[in-house]
């Protein structure tokens, strides 16, 4: 019994170590995006997310968006590598992105506002394990379909327009500009946060948990950014 308490010890200052390791592998990919974004012409020859991405590709042509950017993104190595493909919605002032990695394959909607405010909705449960910028709103809701999504989508771009006035906005930067753009900007705001190579193993284990399902009015109410007085609605 005297044993378990140490083994714990080791187990936990383990975990802790990769943590550790997993933000600086992360931060520093985020850090310099554009040297890691590689464009395709093509789609990788992966049969498992073939039929996910068509799918994808096929509810965004009933759904008015337009074929837009696609490109690989390398984390560490070339082994490690996450596909992208984004759609855009003239009308809506939109983007839908389709991004696949490890096995796995995630959509998320998102509407820009200026150059600090915006709206992700997607279903990927990771989408937390990092905080994201003051200004950035992340809903995640892991399990939906596209339709769900849209839905949550425009209720959170709903709340955020009735709380603070903005309109989204039709940006003219090229959509690749813009990801590597805000990936940038969330590596400095991450690494602005004091200890935040040490903070790696909270953030993985209990705080993306926490906010799954935090929609934007939730956000916003941390913010201190509350409904307007009724009849100013």
């Amino acid at each position: 019994m005297t044993a378990f308490p140490i083994l714990l010890l080791a187990v936990v200052a383990g975990l802790w170590y990769l943590s550790t390791k997993i933000m600086k592998v992360t931060v520093d990919a985020l850090s310099s995006p554009r040297e890691r974004m590689e464009p395709r012409t093509h789609a990788p020859a992966d049969q498992d997310m073939r039929g996910p991405l068509r799918q994808a590709a096929d509810w965004a042509f009933e759904h008015g968006f337009e074929e837009d950017v696609m490109f690989d993104f390398r984390i560490a190595d070339r082994d490690q590598t996450l596909f992208c493909k984004t759609w855009k919605s003239a009308a809506e002032k939109t983007y839908l992105v389709f991004y696949s990695g490890l096995g796995r394959h995630f959509l998320e909607l998102v509407t820009i506002y200026d150059d600090k405010t915006g709206v992700t909705t997607t279903n990927a449960p990771d989408a937390h394990t990092l905080p994201t910028v003051p200004g950035a709103f992340v809903q995640s809701f892991p399990g939906l379909t596209p339709d769900q999504l849209l839905d949550m989508h425009h209720t959170g771009r709903a709340t955020l327009e009735r709380r603070t006035g903005l309109e989204p906005q039709d940006r003219p930067e090229e959509t690749a500009d813009l990801i590597a753009a805000a990936l940038e900007r969330q590596a400095r705001y991450v690494m602005s946060i004091p200890g935040w190579q040490w903070k790696g193993l909270w953030w993985i284990t209990v705080r993306k948990r926490q906010m799954i399902g935090r929609d934007v009015g939730w956000q916003l109410d941390r913010f201190g950014v509350h409904e307007p007085p009724e009849g100013l609605q």
